[in-house]
């Protein structure tokens, strides 16, 4: 049945409007009796069962009955003891089906604990939502109730994922802060004191020592080959077996019979012997100490690397200063802009440079001494191709200038006084016209050779 709600803000009291209508339909003596009307679910049983008589299909006996009422508690506890003993009796005489059902039990008992969970978490996730409207069916209430759980199961869910995700990533990320498992990381330190302690054995540091084993060997076999006992198969054979420090030399200082060099032998046997002896102590603190060892030489590697760039710098420096055009050139705000701009790009080019000779100084990699020898082949190229080409713009300057002074003669000595002169500026003179008939034919030719000499000379002026 459903509960009897308070009316929310907004909705009519449905009670307070029934019975203000029954009052008004009383006034008007519309209500009729109980005993008039019965109750309504009689009533309505009734219009049923005409309706289906009238359409020729009756409805069974019972159909519009009224429902069992609903039990008591004390009827549903006597109804659950009922069935308890009736499933303990079911077990004591089948035990199989007793364990099944035990299993069913416990699936049933986790159901009804999850979802009594699901249930809490969806009060506590929606105690603030929006509810149904009073008066709602218990149908509604129960939907309503279920899409909460419902919800509420699948954001657990999801919680429960993220929370795995970030465990995950929680380890993934101590994981990546030492990505190298211990083992083997253990195992490379074991493979880098192995091949520092090789690199002890190869350091050039301790043949020093070999140096002198060996001098003290070849003064040993100048001496005994003084003797005329000891033949060089003798020697070689010495040699054969690693050494004068080797082999018992008292035979042959009994042939040999000679005090003052068995003395220097045996000095020099010691000597051999003393340094094989700090050899080998030296090796074995070297090794015993390999991590020192290792820095010691790291840090003269760098030293020795600092050092060649030092010294290079100390000769580089000189040599870029008498490079009278490496310095940078002022630029005059007042000058004009070609003198300007020109000071402005020599500038940019110097900075350049600079920069370019300060990455070379401090790479001492293979590719940048190819880099710098290709650099330095390529400037005997355009040095070799800069003097021929100077070469010849000098040869063209002098070619030049020669025929500039001769064009310049030339026209210097085509120009005639006449342009001072009064004469007309045409070249030609007018000529009276004379009376040909009484003028010899001498003065005529005459006076027509002068006219054409100067029409000439006014035409070479031009």
């Amino acid at each position: 049945m459903p509960e009897k709600n308070a009316p929310a803000a907004g909705f009519v009291n449905t009670e307070k409007n029934n019975a203000d209508v029954a009052q008004k339909l009383l006034k008007q003596d519309l209500i009729n009796t109980p005993v008039e009307t019965g109750i309504a679910g009689d009533a309505l049983d009734k219009l049923a069962a005409v309706a289906s008589k009238k359409a020729g299909s009756e409805l069974p006996p019972g159909a519009y009955e009224k429902p069992d009422p609903e039990p008591t508690p004390k009827e549903i506890e006597a109804k659950a003891q009922a069935d308890a003993d009736a499933k303990a009796a079911a077990a004591a005489a089948d035990p199989k089906a007793a364990e099944a059902q035990k299993k069913a039990d416990e699936v049933a008992k986790a159901k009804s604990e999850s979802e009594n969970a699901a249930r809490e978490s969806a009060d506590k996730l929606f105690k603030d939502s929006p509810g149904l409207p009073p008066g709602s069916s218990p149908k509604a209430s129960e939907a309503f109730s279920s899409i909460k759980i419902k919800a509420a199961q699948e954001i657990s869910a999801r919680e429960t994922e993220l929370e795995k995700l970030r465990k995950e990533k929680s380890e993934l990320e101590e994981k990546l802060k030492n990505p190298v498992p211990p083992e083997l990381e253990s195992e490379l330190k074991e493979h880098r004191t192995w091949r520092a302690k090789l690199d002890v054995d190869f350091d050039p540091k301790f043949k020093t020592f070999d140096k002198t084993v060996t001098e003290a060997q070849e003064f040993i076999y100048s001496q005994l080959s003084k003797s005329p006992v000891i033949t060089p198969a003798i020697l070689a054979e010495i040699k054969q077996y690693g050494g004068p420090e080797n082999v018992n030399l008292g035979k042959l200082f009994d042939a040999i019979k000679d005090p003052t060099m068995q003395r220097l032998v045996e000095s020099k046997v010691a000597d051999i012997e003393m340094a094989k002896f700090q050899k080998e102590q030296a090796v074995k603190l070297a090794k015993d100490n390999v991590q020192q060892y290792v820095a010691e030489r790291q840090k003269q590697f760098e030293s020795s690397k600092n050092s060649h760039t030092t010294a290079t710098q100390q000769r580089l420096e000189p040599m870029v200063k008498s490079l009278d055009w490496f310095a940078e050139k002022p630029v005059d705000p007042k000058a004009d802009e070609p003198a300007r701009k020109a000071a402005e790009d020599h500038n940019a080019f110097v900075k350049q440079t600079k920069e370019q000779l300060d990455a070379a100084l401090k790479d001492d990699s293979a590719e940048m001494r190819a880099i710098l020898l290709v650099g330095m082949a390529q400037l005997f190229q355009l040095q070799r191709t800069h003097s021929d080409t100077k070469s010849r713009l000098e040869t063209a300057e002098k070619s030049l200038k020669e025929v500039t002074e001769k064009w310049e003669k030339i026209k210097s000595s085509s120009t005639s006084r006449l342009r001072e002169s009064a004469a007309p500026s045409g070249g030609t003179a007018s000529v009276k016209p004379k009376d040909s008939f009484t003028t010899h034919a001498t003065d005529a030719l005459d006076a027509i050779a002068k006219q054409v000499m100067e029409a000439r000379a006014a035409k070479a002026a031009q």
